[in-house]
């Protein structure tokens, strides 16, 4: 079993919030990959990274047809160091509408729903001027991602399983 590291957990955050944009990576059942650059994630526990779900429509086809996915942050930090991790588990899109009673890996998809379900207005961008307008994000659910194995991407270090 996986526990984050406390640096690891502050990395799964909003980016301007301490977080690193993180990178999910899905693939359909013939193999064919999807990688999608990801603003709002945040870990759950010790072995869960949530994700909203706003604009996941091949990474939703991806999951329903095959849950292993991949979650990557490779962010050098200014005077040295950086946060290089792969992230490999099963992972499901928790989507408005399921049963509440809807059980991953001791998650229910009520808690999630209700803790998460509105990422936009529980994590607003800090970094955006508030003289400019953008479109809210319809968000559609949130993927939890069950982390079953952590490997490090820094460099030198590749590939070498860390949990």
């Amino acid at each position: 079993m996986v526990k984050f590291t406390d640096e690891m957990k502050e990395a799964l955050h909003v980016p301007g919030k301490g977080g690193s944009v993180t990178y999910l990576c899905t693939s359909s059942l013939e193999g064919k990959p999807n990688i999608a650059a990801m603003r709002y994630t945040e870990h759950w526990g010790d072995d869960k990274v949530l994700i909203a779900d706003m604009f996941l429509l091949k990474t939703k086809m991806n999951l329903k047809e095959n849950p292993e996915c991949v979650i990557a942050i490779a962010h050098p930090l200014a005077g040295g160091g950086g946060r290089y991790w792969a992230f490999k588990g099963k992972a499901v899109d928790i989507e408005y509408g399921i049963d509440p009673e809807f059980d991953w890996y001791g998650v229910k998809a009520k808690e999630i729903l209700d803790e998460w379900g509105d990422w936009h207005g529980k994590e607003p961008p800090e970094e955006v001027p508030p003289d400019i307008v953008y479109t809210k994000a319809a968000q559609r659910g949130v993927v939890v991602l069950h982390v079953e194995e952590i490997y490090s991407l820094k460099p030198g270090e590749v590939g070498k399983r860390i949990q």
